[in-house]
C-alpha cells in the first residue's frame, strides 16, 4: 500500500484496503486474462487460414469446399460474438454502476494493460479474416454457380436432341 494508486512495471500500488479498490482492480485483470484467451482464439484462426490466401496467389483456386467454408466462417462469427455481445469486454463492470469510487482505479487499470486498444486490435483482425472468409464465399457460390449452369446448359443439349430424336422418327 501506498501514498497513491499506480502501477509500476506489472506491479499494482493500492492506496487502501478497500475491497472495492482491490475489486476494482481484479476486474481490470481478469478482463485482460480474458482477452488473452480471445487473442489466443484469433490466433488459432489465422493459423487455420493463413495458408488461403498463399494458395489463391499461387494457383488461383481455392482448396477448399463449400462445407469447409461455411464451418470456418461459423466460427468466425462465434468468436466475433463471444468478443462483441456475449461478453462484458466493451463495458464497465455493474458494480460500478452502484459505488463509482474505485472506477478511476478500474480505468487505470484497463489503460494500463492496454484492454481498449487491444480489443480494437482484436477486432481488427476479426474484419481482416471475415473480409477473407467473404471473398471465400463469393468464389464458392460463383463456383457451384457455374455448375448449376453447366448443368442447365447439358439439361438443354439433351432437350434438342430429343427432340431432334422425334423430329427424324417423325420424319422417316
Amino acid at each position: 500500500y501506498g501514498d497513491s494508486f499506480k502501477w509500476h512495471r506489472d506491479v499494482v500500488q493500492l492506496q487502501t484496503r478497500d475491497a472495492g479498490e482491490k475489486l476494482a482492480v481484479s476486474f481490470a485483470v481478469a478482463k485482460s486474462a480474458n482477452l488473452s484467451i480471445y487473442e489466443w482464439r484469433l490466433d488459432q484462426a489465422i493459423q487455420r487460414n493463413a495458408h488461403i490466401p498463399e494458395d489463391l496467389a499461387k494457383s488461383g483456386e481455392l482448396h477448399l469446399n463449400r462445407r469447409e467454408i461455411n464451418v470456418e466462417v461459423g466460427r468466425l462469427y462465434l468468436l466475433n460474438n463471444a468478443i462483441n455481445l456475449e461478453t462484458s469486454m466493451l463495458d464497465c463492470p455493474e458494480e460500478f454502476w452502484e459505488d463509482d469510487r474505485f472506477q478511476p482505479e478500474y480505468e487505470r487499470s484497463t489503460k494500463y494493460l492496454d484492454v481498449a486498444a487491444r480489443i480494437n486490435l482484436l477486432n481488427t483482425r476479426l474484419n481482416v479474416l471475415k473480409d477473407m472468409q467473404q471473398i471465400l464465399m463469393d468464389a464458392a457460390h460463383n463456383a457451384h454457380a457455374s455448375v448449376l449452369e453447366w448443368i442447365i446448359i447439358w439439361l438443354i443439349v439433351v432437350e434438342i436432341l430429343i427432340e431432334v430424336m422425334r423430329g427424324w422418327r417423325d420424319f422417316f
